[in-house]
């Protein structure tokens, strides 16, 4: 059943798209753009129950019929998107990012994105910039609404319909709220404790508040919302919590607000109507062309070729929308059996990569990049903790031998274990290693740090109060706009155990792309092996200087990690045939061994 035509959701929609585009592309234009999703599980919620409902009422309503609808709705131009990606992945991506790549399509294909998704976060993962379908977690908990919800509608009592929705509303909020702290990843990627924002939608479809006098009031308040949350909320805001709800409560009025100055002129334009139509096909488009990009490239792209690539997307979009979506979805032959076909096909393609067969690199390219044991002496679990980890450090993370060196950090500090490990066969000292994944070692929030990694920090700060270290080493990724504020009241729980010597090691090289990659890279245009060094594909040094200044503003020791493994010849890629890092920021044993070497006269632990 078809409902009543409403420009302004596409408008809505034109809105929500362009948010998440101008994010993605100019992050710093748009911090909170990512809120754009928020918008669209609202408007989703709204209209997939008016279409239930209505169906339902007039008798016309079948499961068949309704799946089959959702099938013509997501599968065309999702389809061709997978497939682009795919042929672009399976020529451009390394065999850990491929294999990545194909259990996402075939996630994609089983309605699960966001739960692949969310099974891959980690320490461990390949990282967020190199998954071309990374946004395809937003449609797995769409694909997930639109198979339960009808269910729930069906069973449940139409008089208490309302305020069942609202109860699922309120108690998956409450989740929501509730995990963010602890579980932030498993609270942004899980259809529970995002359902509350499709439900939103889902009561105003039921309500049905009309009152025209109150239209430009919502109106307005529901856009200053949205513009509020798209400028002042960012990525280091926690996550949906409670800072979602401002973006859900700002489209759930502008919906509300259909007969509104803002609603009839604006979000009803042919400007906005036009980019609404096509919002699904751009939003599929513009992350893998964005990825692909930067990667055939292999260095970061320009403002001038970034919009490049956002006008192709829409260029696509269009030629999607137009040839592959409005036939098959408003044309009078049904495509749902070879559409479902198609897609079952295209999941089964894709197990090739997903288990671990693509093309082949030449064995010395393919063993240096090949990472066989990423834990390796590095202790997960046991001195380095994983985000939510519900056990503590293990006893064995502290040598009996003296002086004991202690390294506080997050997941970059823990590969420094191996070599230090390394040292200690030639050298008298012990080791206390307390490390968690993503927490750098402050005791205020900064960033997006999470409840849990300022719980972990202040049980380190025990811990090293009991144990009495000779040196602390404190060592993360650090942030190049990391403020000295940051880091005094972590200095100063340090200096207030009497811990004899407190030293700062500074950022270790930043590889575009990550080190493999750029192994890869070098040796696909120039038929070589990399050099042991390199200025190519490197960071700058702005992390460096500045953590530099806040030790020396702290009157604590600095040592520049920096400085040991780059000299006027570059960086170190390779010792022999073991690379130095294994992805972008951490180091393999090899390179710990190289670093930890060479600073151990500054540490105080040469012969």
């Amino acid at each position: 059943m078809r409902l009543r035509y409403r420009p302004d959701i596409d408008g809505l929609r034109a809105v929500a798209v362009l948010a998440v585009i101008v994010f993605h592309t100019f992050p710093k234009v748009l911090p909170g753009g990512f809120v754009g999703v928020d918008i669209f599980f609202v408007i989703s919620g709204y209209l997939i129950t008016q279409i239930i409902l209505e169906g339902m009422d007039s008798g016309s309503f079948t499961a068949s019929s309704f799946y089959a609808r959702r099938v013509r709705r997501i599968f065309p131009a999702l389809i061709v998107v997978l497939i682009a990606t795919f042929v672009l992945g399976w020529n451009y991506l390394l065999p850990l990012e491929l294999t990545s790549l194909g259990k996402n399509i075939v996630a994609s294909a089983a309605f699960s994105a966001n739960l692949m998704l969310l099974s891959e976060v980690g320490y461990f993962d390949v990282a967020a910039h190199l998954k071309p379908l990374l946004h395809l977690w937003s449609l797995g908990i769409e694909e997930q609404f639109y198979l339960a919800w009808p269910i729930l509608l069906w069973l449940l009592p139409r008089n208490r319909l309302l305020l069942s929705t609202a109860i699922i509303l309120g108690a998956s909020f409450l989740l929501n709220v509730a995990m963010l702290p602890h579980y932030p990843s498993a609270t942004f990627y899980l259809p529970f404790t995002r359902a509350w924002e499709l439900m939103t939608g889902a009561a105003i479809a039921q309500a049905a508040i009309k009152d025209p006098r109150h239209d430009d009031l919502f109106a307005a308040v529901g856009i200053a919302a949205i513009a509020l949350s798209l400028f002042l909320i960012n990525e280091k805001t926690p996550f949906p919590g409670w800072a979602a709800a401002v973006p859900v409560a700002g489209t759930a009025l502008l919906i509300m607000a259909e007969g509104s100055f803002l609603n009839r002129w604006v979000l009803s334009s042919h400007a906005a109507v036009n980019v609404g139509v096509i919002s699904y096909p751009l939003y599929l488009w513009h992350w893998p062309l964005l990825v692909f990009a930067e990667l055939i490239k292999f260095k970061r792209l320009t403002d001038l070729e970034r919009g490049l690539v956002i006008a192709l997307t829409f260029f696509l979009a269009w030629l999607t929308y137009k040839f592959v979506e409005r036939p098959i979805r408003f044309g009078r032959i049904r495509f749902t059996k070879p559409l479902i076909a198609g897609m079952a096909a295209l999941g089964a393609a894709a197990l090739v990569p997903a288990l671990g067969h693509g093309p082949a690199l030449p064995d010395r390219i393919s063993k240096m990049i090949t990472v066989l044991d990423p834990t390796e002496g590095l202790r997960v679990g046991e001195c380095m903790l994983l985000d939510g980890a519900k056990v503590g450090f293990s006893p064995n993370c502290v040598d009996e031998k003296r002086p004991l060196i202690a390294i506080w950090g997050d997941s970059t500090a823990s590969t420094l274990v191996p070599g230090f490990r390394d040292l200690q066969a030639t050298r008298n000292f012990g080791i206390a290693q307390f490390t968690v994944s993503s927490c750098p070692p402050l005791l205020i929030r900064s960033g997006s740090m999470t409840e849990f990694c300022l719980e972990e920090n202040r049980k380190i700060v025990d811990l090293i109060r009991s144990n009495s270290p000779d040196i602390v080493v404190l060592h993360a990724f650090w942030d190049a706009n990391d403020r000295i504020e940051n880091l005094r009241p972590t200095i100063e729980a340090l200096r207030a155990l009497n811990i004899g010597r407190i030293v700062i090691l500074g950022p270790v090289p930043v590889w575009t792309g990550g080190l493999p990659a750029v192994v890869a890279t070098y040796f696909r245009r120039s038929g070589e092996v990399i050099p042991e060094r390199t200025w190519q594909y490197v960071d700058k040094a702005s992390g460096d200087s500045n953590m530099r200044n806040i030790a020396s503003s702290l009157g604590v020791d600095y040592i520049s990690a920096r400085d040991a493994l780059c000299d006027n010849r570059g960086c170190v890629t390779r010792i022999g045939e073991s690379l130095a890092a294994r992805d972008i920021i951490h180091l393999t044993p090899t390179g710990s061994n190289f670093l930890i070497k060479a600073i151990a006269p500054e540490l105080g632990i040469a012969h």
